[in-house]
């Protein structure tokens, strides 16, 4: 049967006329002679980087394009698929973006199926520099944070010391004010002396 349901023996054998045509007269990158064993690729981390690819190619999420894109990784009767067919049933949904993705595409399967867990080695590697980035931003917090604390601490200190001292100067001040202020306010509070004139 053809790619899509409903189409006739005929159509089908047409289209795969074409398509060999087409297979003759493009060129191809190297890694399209490497098979790979969908069997020992871990999909589930796949699909996300299609998705995305896919917006970044088209500019808008086009599920379509992902799930045709999956179906073609997922068929069960081909466990290796072709990706030099994949290439041609996938121009006419990503035009002349579509050899950078699948060489993209096709990278990523063939380090995934030569790991144990089925994981692109670039997805771990990139796993972990996000990682790195995100322990350096804490890092970096917990410092800013503790420089803060500190100068606050340096702050509330500066000012302790300078409001015990003007305190001290004040008082003194004070002191010395309220004892002439004293003086002066207990002789006006005297009978004044007349003098001799009112005796």
């Amino acid at each position: 049967s053809g790619f899509f349901k409903g189409t006739s023996a005929d159509q089908d054998r047409r289209f795969s006329d074409k398509e060999l045509k087409l297979l003759k007269s493009m060129k191809f990158p190297p890694e399209f002679d490497k098979k790979v064993d969908m069997r020992k690729v871990n999909l589930t981390v796949i699909r996300p980087w299609i998705a995305k690819k896919v917006v970044e190619l088209v500019g808008f999420e086009d599920e379509v394009v992902v799930e045709y894109a999956m179906g073609l990784l997922e068929d069960k009767q081909e466990p290796t698929p072709d990706p030099k067919k994949m290439q041609i049933n996938l121009t006419g949904f990503l035009t002349k973006d579509t050899p950078a993705f699948m060489t993209a595409l096709w990278n990523l399967l063939l380090e995934a199926q030569s790991d144990m867990t089925g994981v692109p080695r670039t997805f771990v590697e990139e796993k972990k520099e996000e990682l790195r980035r995100a322990r350096e931003r804490d890092g970096r917090a917990i410092d800013e944070r503790d420089r803060r604390a500190r100068l606050d601490e340096i702050r509330d200190e500066d000012r302790g010391e300078r409001g015990g001292r003007g305190g001290r100067v004040r008082g003194r001040g004070r002191g010395r004010g309220r004892g002439r202020g004293g003086f002066e306010d207990d002789r006006g509070s005297r009978p004044r002396d007349s003098g001799w004139g009112s005796r």
